[in-house]
């Protein structure tokens, strides 16, 4: 085999000729009207050497002008709101149910052996907690919804059949 001499090759004959050319992008700025550009620039800047500032300026109110104090026939004074005082006796805390009665209504209404006190707590515990979101839960179940039909009826005939009587 022959060996071929080296040869001197320029190293942009390698590389090969690039022609990528970088170009910059112009600015996205937005153009205003004549007019409304000269009332931009004059309201931006500080008028130059003496000059007399715009008419537009004195169309705005000056600041003495403006009336600091708020009129409304329609508000209702903070003076005539009477202060509401609790009824002697009565609590200011929240009213509600325990959970313990809730747990103990939930057991009554799983579990088919109960005494007829925890059926009648049972009872009183779901007339309170009707109509909200704790009762729409219990009843999403149809099974459950029965029973709960069932022990709230109970409990209505046992409060209200002696004073039909």
């Amino acid at each position: 085999m022959e060996k071929k001499p080296c040869q001197a090759v320029s190293e942009a004959e390698i590389i090969g000729k690039s022609h990528f050319k970088l170009s910059h992008s112009t600015p996205q700025v937005r153009s205003y009207a004549k007019g409304e550009a000269e009332a931009k620039k004059a309201s931006t800047f500080a008028p130059e050497n003496g000059q007399e500032p715009s008419e537009e300026a004195d169309e705005q109110p000056d600041i003495d002008e403006i009336p600091l104090t708020y009129e409304s026939s329609d508000a209702p004074s903070f003076e005539e709101e009477d202060e509401e005082l609790p009824i002697q006796g009565e609590s200011e805390y929240a009213m509600g149910i325990d959970f313990e009665r809730v747990l103990e209504a939930l057991s009554v209404i799983h579990r088919h052996a109960h005494t007829e006190a925890e059926r009648q707590r049972t009872g009183d515990t779901l007339r309170e907690l009707e109509g909200t979101h704790l009762m729409e839960t219990l009843r999403s179940d149809a099974k459950r919804s029965a029973t709960i039909d069932e022990i709230v009826r109970a409990r209505f005939e046992e409060l209200y059949s002696g004073e039909k009587a």
